[in-house]
């Protein structure tokens, strides 16, 4: 039953993003033997030229192990385009110049019929200006090889045919590259609007479960995080403290300095909280100038520890710089969850403490018993 992935795994090797171009480039691998066998076996038929043979064979050899081998062992992602496409395109092109120049006249119109074919991968790949680019070197290719063989076997005096071979497919190829230009377009347009979709959706969550002005997490995120926590604590049964604050005297500042600086001191303490207190804390704005902080595996006395430290830093620096003499302090309320415990009723006990806290003074701290 492991025999299947395991073989996958080995020829696609363990990074999952670059299966798919792996895959078609192994694919076109397993072309290129195949052929090379056709040629192989055509040489004591007569159908190919002994001399072109050699470098038809040596030519699908190359082109099966070497872009396969840079992107199975990872070394093409050091390169601009880390899945080749321009790359390998433009070497198919040549490989199928190379075997028209194999094949006797009788079997050239075939060969070249692989030529549309290479734009197939690349609509999807390619911006438009590479594959106007791709259609202008296989229409370089077939001149030369028109010409080249020409040269090299002029025996054989089809002056007519290659020119409406040439014009014939010249056409062909153009009429494919505009219609790959086209499904390019469009996949490229579905791919942008497809990204900006995601980013829309992204703002829209992010404004859903953020507070605007402070940035920190919502009430209504606070609680889903909450209610996931409480699930984990009741599995493991280790502390879990909350911690409801407020800013002292926060009417004072709206009322002698005006909103604008409210507005400054609220975001200031977000971050400077956000900052000061432990990187596994979770600080939410609860409401008005009111913030809840979850801080997971704590109890009371760890958690006072961190608030020391920001009312600190809150001490020793003023949170609006255009107001110096602007001192900010808060009080917190303190309740570590009990076994069993509903959410809302610590949240409930860290509020009383609180407000305990506020009746001794402000600027302190209080535990729910």
């Amino acid at each position: 039953m492991n025999c299947p992935s395991s073989l996958s795994r080995l020829l696609l090797g363990p990074v999952p993003e670059r299966h798919a171009a792996i895959g078609l480039t192994l694919m076109v691998s397993v072309l290129y033997l195949f052929n090379a066998g056709l040629v192989l076996v055509s040489l004591p038929l007569g159908y190919v030229s002994p001399v072109m043979t050699p470098y038809s064979i040596a030519c699908m050899l190359f082109g099966a192990g070497v872009f396969y081998g840079l992107l199975r062992s990872g070394l093409s992602q050091r390169f601009t385009d880390p899945r080749m496409v321009m790359t390998q395109s433009v070497y198919f092109a040549f490989a199928v110049a190379v075997g028209y120049m194999t094949v006797n006249a009788n079997l050239r119109g075939v060969v070249l019929a692989f030529m549309p074919a290479i734009f197939l991968p690349g609509q999807f790949a390619l911006p438009e200006r590479k594959i106007r680019h791709l259609a202008l070197i296989m229409i370089a290719l077939l001149l030369g090889v028109t010409v080249l063989n020409r040269i090299v076997e002029p025996e054989e005096q089809q002056t007519v045919g290659d020119l409406l071979r040439c014009i014939f497919l010249s056409a062909v190829l153009l009429a494919s590259s505009l219609v790959a230009q086209r499904v390019s377009r469009i996949h490229h347009d579905m791919k942008a609007k497809s990204e900006a979709l995601a980013i829309a959706l992204h703002k829209v969550e992010h404004l859903a479960s953020h507070d605007q002005l402070t940035g920190l997490i919502n009430r209504h995120r606070m609680h889903d995080i909450l209610d996931k926590e409480w699930q984990r604590q009741q599995r493991q049964h280790r502390p879990t403290t909350l911690v409801m604050m407020d800013l002292d005297h926060f009417k004072r500042v709206n009322d002698s300095l005006g909103h604008h600086v409210g507005d400054k001191v609220l975001q200031q303490f977000a971050i400077m909280a956000d900052t000061y207190l432990r990187d596994a804390d979770v600080v939410s704005r609860w409401g008005g100038e009111e913030f809840l902080v979850l801080c997971p595996e704590s109890t009371a006395d760890q958690a006072i520890v961190a608030l020391h430290r920001l009312r600190d830093q809150l001490h020793r620096m003023p949170l609006v710089s255009e107001h110096p003499e602007l001192r900010v302090t808060f009080s917190a309320g303190l309740a570590t969850l009990r076994p069993g415990e509903a959410v809302d009723n610590a949240i409930e006990r860290a509020d009383q403490a609180l407000y305990q806290a506020k009746e001794a003074g402000r600027d302190r701290f209080m535990q729910s018993p």
